[in-house]
C-alpha cells in the first residue's frame, strides 16, 4: 500500500521498515514519522494498514482462545469492509486459516517438528532404495531416527551425529 501511496505523497517514502518493525523497537527518529503518520489514518490507507497490522499482533498475543477467535472474525469482517486492499487479501487468508491459526494461538506450537520427521523419513527412503520390502525401509527409518550407539558391540563404529 505504500508503494503505491508515495507515488502521491512523497512524506511515505523511506517509511517501509519502520511500518514492518514492532513500534518497540523502532529508533525515535523513525518513532516521530510513524506518530506523524497515524493522525492521517482516515486519509492515507498506509496508515490503516499499519493499524490493522498492530491489531492483529495484539490479537495473536492473547491467551484466550475463544476471545482469539471472535477478535480474528470482527478483525477480518472490519478489514474487509475497509478500502485497503492488501490487507484483505490477508483478511481473506486469515478467514481460510482460522482454525490452524486458533490451534496455533492456543499451543504456540508450528509443524516444524513434522517437517523434521519428513526430512528423516525421506532421507531413509533414498538410502533403502533399492530395497522393495516396507520392511527395510522402516528399519533404515529406526536407525537414522534412532540415532542408535553401536560402539557398545562394535568399538570400531563411529559416533552417531
Amino acid at each position: 500500500m505504500r508503494r503505491i501511496e508515495q507515488r502521491a505523497d512523497k512524506s511515505l517514502k523511506g517509511l517501509r521498515w519502520s511500518l514492518l518493525k514492532d513500534r518497540a523497537s523502532l529508533k525515535p527518529e523513525a518513532a516521530a514519522d510513524l506518530d506523524a503518520l497515524i493522525p492521517r489514518m482516515t486519509t492515507v490507507r498506509t496508515a490503516r494498514a499499519w493499524v490493522y497490522k498492530e491489531q492483529l499482533r495484539e490479537i495473536l498475543e492473547r491467551k484466550q482462545i475463544n476471545v482469539v477467535r471472535a477478535m480474528l472474525a470482527h478483525w477480518c469482517t472490519c478489514v474487509m469492509r475497509s478500502k485497503v486492499e492488501p490487507m484483505k487479501e490477508v483478511a481473506a487468508l486469515v478467514r481460510r486459516h482460522l482454525e490452524g491459526i486458533v490451534a496455533w494461538a492456543q499451543t504456540r506450537q508450528t509443524n516444524g517438528f513434522l517437517e523434521a520427521l519428513n526430512g528423516l523419513f525421506q532421507a531413509a527412503k533414498r538410502r533403502a532404495r533399492g530395497y522393495g520390502s516396507f520392511h527395510t525401509i522402516k528399519t533404515v527409518i529406526f536407525l537414522i531416527a534412532g540415532k542408535l550407539d553401536f560402539r557398545a558391540v562394535n568399538p570400531h563404529a563411529t559416533q552417531p551425529t
